[in-house]
């Protein structure tokens, strides 16, 4: 059996998750953070989450994770269209998602969960870098019903793991989130929710995300 090694509150970790229950692959849910010892390197040469177990060996880099799932398992739902510009699309929606708006989203988030200070100055980066990403994003997004088009994809992997993580930490540091400028996204969250395969990603995210916040009150 595949193991998934992760943890609930990395999007890339719920990005892999939600592909495997997708696709209906039995896999074991490792809990895991990021590491630097030489032990995890093996496994993750970068020392980031996830990486994925098959047989033996090791994978890591979420897209080439799923990438690597649709080949192996070609019997399985696909994530990526065999339609080569239906596939590039796909990949140009998870490429701008996670490239121009989780990347300054994590100049916030990153900084809350471990408890460092925000100054203005990276509050009002990130917000320009955010609204400049999704106003790109809002112009080759469908939401009909999926974010990409009619059926259920890769970029769905994506979106609705860094969209639920961004919008879980973002709206207490920047007013107006950033992501209400992108239309339909609100309905598309909802819908996803209501797919058990999503809600089991996000009802484990939550359960974490509330511990942690209970932590630092203490403090």
């Amino acid at each position: 059996m595949m193991k998934l090694y992760g943890y609930p509150i990395s999007n890339y970790t719920n990005k892999v998750k939600l592909a495997l229950l997708e696709k209906g692959l039995e896999f074991e849910d490792v809990r895991t953070g990021f590491s630097q010892e030489e032990e995890f390197l093996q496994k993750s040469p970068m020392g980031k989450i996830p990486y994925l177990e098959v047989d033996g060996k090791f994978l890591f880099e979420s897209q080439a994770i799923l990438e690597f799932l649709d080949e192996a398992y070609p019997d399985t739902k696909r994530l990526i269209p065999k339609d080569p510009f239906e596939a590039a699309h796909v990949r140009s929606i998870i490429s701008m998602i996670e490239g121009y708006i989780d990347i300054p989203a994590r100049r916030i988030y990153t900084k809350i969960v471990e408890g460092i200070e925000l100054t203005p100055e990276t509050i009002e980066s990130a917000k320009k870098s955010m609204q400049k990403g999704v106003k790109a994003l809002s112009r080759i997004v469908k939401f009909s019903p999926y974010i990409a088009g009619k059926e259920f994809t890769a970029a769905d992997c994506s979106a609705f793991a860094t969209f639920s993580i961004i919008n879980d930490h973002i709206g207490d540091w920047i007013s107006p989130n950033p992501l209400d400028e992108l239309l339909g996204l609100k309905p598309y969250l909802e819908m996803m929710l209501a797919d058990p395969k999503a809600a089991k990603v996000d009802k484990a995210k939550s359960t974490v995300m509330k511990a942690l916040k209970r932590i630092r009150k203490q403090f």
